[in-house]
C-alpha cells in the first residue's frame, strides 16, 4: 500500500513544476525546429548611378535560403548590409541583388505620396528592383571581402 502512495504522489506534478516542465519542452522543440545557422560576413560598398553615387535608396541581397541582408544607401552612395534577426551582414556565397530608389526615399523630399504611389515613380531603372531583372550578383567570403562597387546604367 505503501508503494502505490508513493507512486501516486510522484505522479503529481505541482503549478510550479508543470510551468518548468512546459518551458523545457518549449525549448526542446524550438532547438530542433529552427534554420540552420548561416555563416555571414560583412558586406559594404558603393552604388553608382550613371558614374554618379546614389544619393538614397535602398540595396537588398538574397541568398538562396533566409532571411535577404538590406542596407539603406548613404548621400555618398555607401551602404553596409544587415541581416534582419541575424545581425550585421549577409550569407556567405553567391547572391542575388536588388536596388530601389523611388522618389518617396529621398530624405529631402517633403511631398507625402499616397495609395499605390505611395514611393513615387523609380528614378532609376525599374529592371534593377527585382532580383529577377537587375543582373546583379555578389559573391560574399567568409572574410576579407572589399567593398562592392554596384555600377547602373
Amino acid at each position: 500500500m505503501r508503494t502505490s502512495h508513493s507512486i501516486m504522489r510522484f505522479g503529481r506534478i505541482g503549478s510550479r513544476e508543470s510551468l518548468g516542465l512546459f518551458f523545457l519542452l518549449g525549448a526542446i522543440i524550438l532547438a530542433g525546429c529552427g534554420e540552420p545557422q548561416r555563416e555571414l560576413a560583412p558586406l559594404t560598398g558603393k552604388v553608382l548611378y550613371k558614374g554618379e553615387p546614389l544619393r538614397f535608396g535602398s540595396v537588398m541581397i538574397e541568398h538562396e535560403f533566409g532571411q535577404p541582408a538590406t542596407a539603406e544607401i548613404q548621400p555618398d552612395g555607401a551602404f553596409s548590409v544587415v541581416t534582419r534577426g541575424e545581425g550585421g551582414g549577409t550569407a556567405v556565397g553567391k547572391s542575388r541583388v536588388r536596388i530601389a530608389c523611388f522618389e518617396g526615399q529621398d530624405p529631402e523630399r517633403q511631398v507625402a505620396f499616397v495609395g499605390e504611389d505611395m514611393l513615387g515613380k523609380s528614378l532609376i531603372p525599374e529592371k534593377y528592383a527585382s532580383f529577377e531583372t537587375s543582373g546583379l550578383t555578389v559573391d560574399v567570403a567568409a572574410s576579407g571581402n572589399k567593398p562592392v562597387v554596384l555600377e547602373l546604367e
